[in-house]
């Protein structure tokens, strides 16, 4: 899909970019043109998609995005190393599930610290290295767990719906200067998230016979997502996606 859209010159930074739809997006970034930087904090993943991708094209960089001072300084570096920003995609997160009346605060707070200060600080210390001119973007990667309630992730859903009014406001705070400012709500795709590793649990998991996906659905590869996030960032001069949702087919709730 994505070698239809054109995003040459286009220098794109990215978070969580060591696996699932971070590592996808960078890929479809450079099939489509554009140079980009990739903040995780799995080095030896990052030195491997940087071995793929060329590194002329891609940097790889160790930070952790919920300690604020190495994001600043290791993103300067990131924006220096591409001769500047014309883009960033905040797609790092983790899920979390469990009821609100049997979970732990300390854990609420780290989750909402990573799914919402984290994105929004990413965006605080890139923004001074965008260009003056041309297309630019911030693309945010929120959840379909924010839109529909579900018992057992009340905290995973606040921090994305927190992340959805934060949105809203970033995109009038930057209307002004020409950036363009875009929130991605996924459905259910092949990430670490849904995984038994990737999932934190977090107190006692309610029973649910909320179906999921019609008979035979299941989660969609990450590469469909990443090449519509490809697709946000390629449009004319002048038009923004605002807000897109993106579900597999046979995804039925959330």
């Amino acid at each position: 899909m994505s070698e239809s859209f054109e995003l040459s010159g286009r220098r794109i930074l990215v978070t969580g970019a060591s696996s699932g739809i971070g590592a996808a997006t960078c890929r479809s970034i450079v099939r489509a043109g554009g140079s980009v930087a990739m903040l995780a904090r799995r080095k030896d993943r990052l030195d491997a998609l940087a071995e793929e991708l060329g590194v002329v094209q891609a940097v790889p960089v160790e930070c952790d995005v919920t300690d604020h001072h190495d994001l600043e300084s290791k993103l300067a570096g990131a924006a220096r190393a591409l001769g500047g920003l014309d883009a960033v995609v905040s797609v790092a997160g983790k899920m979390m599930t469990g009821t609100v009346a049997t979970g732990t605060p300390e854990r609420w707070r780290e989750l909402i610290d990573l799914n919402l200060v984290a994105p929004l600080a990413t965006i605080r210390y890139a923004l001074p290295h965008f260009s003056t001119e041309g297309r630019r973007d911030v693309i945010l990667v929120g959840s379909t767990g924010a839109l529909t309630p579900q018992s057992g992730v009340g905290i995973y859903a606040a921090s994305k719906r927190g992340l959805e009014a934060a949105f809203d406001s970033l995109r009038l705070e930057l209307a002004p200067v020409g950036i363009n400012v875009s929130l991605v709500m996924p459905g259910m795709f092949e990430t670490e998230g849904l995984t038994i590793e990737g999932l934190i649990m977090d107190g006692e998991i309610p029973p649910s016979d909320i179906p999921f996906f019609v008979d035979g659905g299941q989660p969609a590869a990450p590469e469909e997502l990443a090449d519509c996030i490809t697709f946000v960032m390629s449009r004319p001069a002048g038009i923004c996606v605002s807000e897109i949702v993106v579900r597999p087919s046979s995804q039925l709730n959330p």
